[in-house]
């Protein structure tokens, strides 16, 4: 379940960043502060190299940027919310050159171990960010256990 991933302290309800990269930085911070062990320079060139190759704005307003960082330790995930919304490029720019706005942000680190995890936590993203009411009640969230507790009440 994807609430065992998380807790209040890894949700940022009001990210500052105004682009993709910011973002990154800004809930790995999130993140090495959960783990103190992660490498911050290895997590964002990882993150930066796998957005590099295909962007994670995989859902309206969603986005999951997720990348392999061997100082992980486990699968970790940050979820940020931007209230105005964080552009990014398309998934498919040859279909759609738009480029998507994101509010809500879910970032995953994992080591090469942890790939069946890692698989099952976008699993479980995916089933949650398909209820049409989930961004919309995120966005309306004003604290990080606020938000915490719709995730959990979306898993039962």
């Amino acid at each position: 379940m994807l609430s065992s991933f998380l807790s209040p302290s890894s949700i940022k309800v009001a990210l500052e960043s105004t682009e993709k990269e910011e973002c990154f930085a800004e809930l790995l911070e999130v993140l090495v502060a959960r783990n103190p062990g992660l490498n911050r320079r290895e997590a964002m060139d990882a993150l930066v190299a796998r957005e590099e190759k295909m962007s994670t704005a995989v859902f309206p307003m969603v986005a999951v940027p997720h990348a392999l960082c061997s100082s992980a330790g486990d699968t970790l995930v940050a979820l940020g919310i931007s209230r105005s919304g964080i552009e990014f490029e398309s998934p498919e720019p040859d279909v759609n050159p738009e480029h998507p706005v994101v509010n809500v942000v879910f970032e995953i680190l994992f080591e090469e171990k942890d790939t069946e995890t890692h698989l099952h936590v976008l699993r479980d993203i995916l089933q949650i960010v398909s209820n049409p009411d989930f961004v919309k009640n995120v966005l309306q969230a004003q604290t990080s256990q606020e938000v915490y507790d719709l995730i959990e009440s979306m898993e039962m």
